[in-house]
């Protein structure tokens, strides 16, 4: 017997040639794009206990821009770590973030570029999705600066934009119980 279930969800994303994408990607490492540091492993993790782990991506693909999360949860606890999913996504678009956390994100994406050029097969996979998304050579010295040109009235006006509790969808894959189907 399948002791867990899984729970995909999300809802429509942002383009990566918006005007606003830095700030759509700073955004989502907020919610969850920063594995244990994120607002939702803090809800759904550590004070509730209802799972090992929780993260969103931002995806920006052709005909497919999608903001995307993941949660596992044993089946009688999956609909309360849903729950808790949606008041944070309607709290994050309501209320927006905090300076510290718009600090600590814009820290935590600074830090991380520079990681992913650590190998030939690396720095190739950069370069051809690069070509692939019509930017230039000159894009590999530009994410930091727009990073951290990113302010706060600005992410908070992208998450009141971007954020869509209503339109969150879930897919729950396992044997759930307590769950209702919405």
């Amino acid at each position: 017997m399948q002791r867990q279930s899984v729970a995909i969800f999300g809802h429509s994303g942002i383009d990566r040639a918006h005007p606003d994408y830095f700030a759509a990607l700073i955004l989502n490492t907020i919610p969850g794009g920063r594995g244990i540091e994120s607002r939702l492993t803090a809800e759904v993790r550590e004070k509730r206990g209802l799972t090992y782990g929780i993260s969103t991506v931002l995806i920006s693909k052709d005909q497919a821009d999608v903001m995307l999360g993941q949660v596992a949860s044993a089946n009688g606890r999956i609909g309360a770590a849903i729950e808790v999913i949606r008041d944070e996504w309607s709290k994050l678009a309501r209320d927006g973030v905090t300076v510290e956390e718009l600090h600590a994100a814009q820290t935590y994406l600074t830090g991380a570029y520079p990681l992913r050029f650590d190998g030939n097969s690396q720095i190739a996979r950069i370069l051809v999705g690069m070509q692939r998304q019509g930017l230039g050579l000159d894009y590999i010295n530009t994410p930091n600066a727009r990073f951290n040109a990113v302010t706060l009235p600005e992410i908070n006006r992208v998450a009141a934009q971007l954020l869509k509790p209503e339109a969150l969808n879930f897919v729950v894959l396992g044997q759930p119980t307590e769950l209702t189907e919405e």
